[in-house]
């Protein structure tokens, strides 16, 4: 098994102090990374344009020298909206994974949150992103893996990407799922009975899900929405990476908790196309 090789880091969604997690250290190994650094500029009148250039290469060459030594660099200048041309370059380059840092949503097209938002809908990779989180009270214990299951069609993927994570940090793995009340009057918010019910059944078929892909992985199944019981499980057993799909707004679940590695828009993409039936398609786009 293999690691992400060809990392895209937008510089306009890095973090500043490029400190990575242990999590994500064990997903990229520096030394062995073909890494580019793209800096874009929204817009910038051609009168000056060159000089400009020259001064973000210098900058990215100096990030490069401090925090990535090592590995293999290129530096990269684009010139357009931020989400567009984060996308365009990761085809381009065939990158493996984007690594991005988030903070809060925002409404402000020209803000980073907005542009994470806008880079989630529509990247065509896996996106590891990475918040300031606090260090683990025991460093010495192992931080698994959550793995957010919905069962939309794109499972099977997301536990597929989530296998290979899991492998490559050495940590077990917990698939969590949850039991979502269909409006405000839904039986499982006051009838104790029908709850314990809806989870049995969820709990029962994450665990047969569980038993054909993940044998040894654990299963967690909680009642509320989606993100509120995945938050929940990550502080419950104090994981170290949260993969998840679904819409752009799923990673905040693990805000200020965990890095994400989320590929919703992936799975999605994935689902678009006919695939032979046996076992996740990750799994067996990557073993090929």
């Amino acid at each position: 098994m293999t690691n992400y090789q060809r990392i895209l880091i937008p510089m306009n969604l890095a973090l500043g102090n490029g400190v990575l997690t242990p999590a994500v250290r064990r997903l990229i190994t520096i030394e062995e990374a073909e890494i580019t650094l793209l800096h874009v500029v929204e817009s910038q009148p051609w009168l000056g344009r060159q000089g400009h250039a020259a001064r973000l290469m210098s900058e990215l060459e100096l990030f490069a020298h401090r925090q990535l030594r090592g590995a293999r660099i290129t530096r990269r200048i684009e010139w357009g909206r931020p989400a567009d041309c984060i996308v365009r370059t990761v085809v381009a380059t065939g990158a493996d994974v984007m690594l991005i840092s988030a903070g809060p949503p925002s409404t402000n097209p020209a803000e980073p949150g907005a542009i994470v938002a806008e880079v989630l809908a529509d990247s065509p990779c896996p996106v590891l992103i990475e918040w300031p989180v606090s260090p683990p009270v025991n460093r010495a214990r192992v931080q698994p893996v959550c793995c957010a299951i919905e069962f939309d069609g794109t499972e099977e993927d997301v536990l597929g990407e989530a296998l290979r994570a899991a492998e490559r940090i050495q940590a077990p793995l917990i698939l969590v799922g949850a039991v979502v009340p269909k409006g405000a009057r839904s039986a499982i918010l006051w009838d104790l009975d029908e709850r314990a019910r809806a989870t049995a059944a969820l709990q029962a078929r994450v665990a047969e899900f569980a038993g054909r892909w993940a044998p040894d992985a654990e299963a967690h199944v909680g009642v509320g929405m989606t993100a509120s019981v995945v938050s929940r499980a990550l502080r419950l057993y104090g994981a170290g990476l949260l993969v998840t799909g679904g819409g752009p707004d799923a990673p905040m679940a693990a805000e200020s908790e965990c890095p994400v590695l989320y590929v919703g828009a992936l799975t999605r993409q994935r689902a678009e196309h006919s695939r032979a039936p046996g076992r996740p398609l990750a799994a067996h786009r990557r073993s090929a």
